[in-house]
């Protein structure tokens, strides 16, 4: 039985990261730049309600789920983690499962990238790293984990972005 543990964070600190209040301050400021030009239209005010509705849902939607304990034991996969701040544990055949290894990229380049993995089954897919709770170490880790326990090659695609992790690793730590 192999374990990783990320960094807890709840619904909150998930929620108001500083990538979502600028993204939240920015629509805000076009859409009362856009309201202010064109005071006389009533419906110009009511879609910008309507936008920052859909804003909002997006980002709570998209924060919603943490994945914080990933345990690999023989056949299964067994995840820990919470949708809003209500725990759940879901335990998933490794042979019935895909992983991917995925990144985010930035402005800062790859001193700010964030690594993150997409772990599909046939019932759904869990996104792990998706708030840069785990170290880059550890990603690697559970990627290899994943197919030391599936028992499959890393292709090339794969190992470019796992040679990239390990370029941030070596020049940005």
């Amino acid at each position: 039985m192999i374990s990783f543990e990320s960094e807890y964070k709840n619904f909150n600190q998930r929620l108001f990261t500083l990538k979502n209040v600028s993204f939240l301050i920015e629509f805000f400021t076009y859409s009362c730049l856009i309201i202010f030009f064109n005071l006389s239209k009533f419906y110009t005010i009511i879609i910008g309600l309507f936008l920052l509705a859909i804003c909002s849902f997006i980002l709570i939607s998209r924060s919603k789920t943490n994945i914080d304990l990933i345990t690999f034991q023989e056949n299964r996969i067994i995840l820990n983690g919470e949708t809003f701040n209500t725990k759940w544990i879901k335990s998933i055949d490794i042979k019935e499962t895909y992983i991917q290894i995925l990144s985010i990229g930035s402005r800062q380049g790859l001193r700010g990238a964030i690594f993150y993995l997409k772990i599909k089954n046939k019932e759904d897919h869990y996104i792990i790293n998706s708030f840069d709770t785990y170290s880059d170490e550890g990603i690697i880790q559970i990627f290899n984990e994943f197919k030391k326990f599936k028992e499959e090659k890393i292709i090339v695609d794969e190992t470019l972005i796992l040679l990239r992790i390990q370029e941030k690793i070596e020049k940005c730590q």
